[in-house]
């Protein structure tokens, strides 16, 4: 079975939705992977765009948390943890989904999620800065480092370092997208 997802093009041209289209049909046939909706085939006729994708029989997250009114401390252990190892796999592909919420986690029929929707993703390149990292910078890291440490003694070093390695070498997507 398959979802078809169609969109009429003069809309998308009206709405300026054009690169949104082209940035969600690139991440889906990038992503080989269990955790992103599979991206059957893309096409196009006159009037519209196509992308036909595998259908999951469970339907959405915000859907079973609607039925279930409050989750096991277990069920959200588990989506919790499916849906960090989708988040890793977008970045791994250096996309920032930017539309996280329930309603684009989609359960198949095992159980597990995928993550969907990717309209308003971004693609960065996130890359190490050098090795030649100047005096002030490793005071600056030492001294987040430090923070950490003290704000959460069971942090440990590495992991300190690590925390600190990470905002020195994160980029920004310099806008607000997605649902309120």
């Amino acid at each position: 079975m398959v979802a078809i997802k169609k969109m009429k093009k003069s809309e998308m041209i009206f709405k300026n939705q054009v690169a949104h289209v082209r940035a969600e049909r690139d991440i889906l046939a990038l992503a080989n992977n269990p955790w992103i909706v599979e991206l059957k085939c893309s096409f196009q006729d006159e009037n519209y765009l196509y992308l036909v994708m595998e259908y999951l029989q469970g339907g959405d997250l915000m859907t079973l948390l609607m039925e279930k009114d409050i989750l096991s401390e277990d069920m959200s252990r588990f989506y919790i943890a499916e849906t960090i190892l989708a988040i890793e796999s977008v970045h791994n592909l250096n996309y920032i989904h930017r539309d996280l919420k329930p309603d684009n986690l989609i359960i198949g029929k095992d159980g597990h999620i995928k993550l969907s929707d990717f309209g308003l993703c971004k693609h960065v390149e996130i890359k190490p800065k050098s090795e030649n990292v100047n005096e002030q910078m490793r005071n600056d890291l030492s001294n987040i480092a430090k923070e950490s440490v003290a704000r959460n003694p069971n942090l440990g070093r590495v992991q300190a370092n690590k925390r600190a390695e990470y905002v020195r070498n994160r980029q920004l997507a310099f806008s607000t997208v997605g649902t309120p």
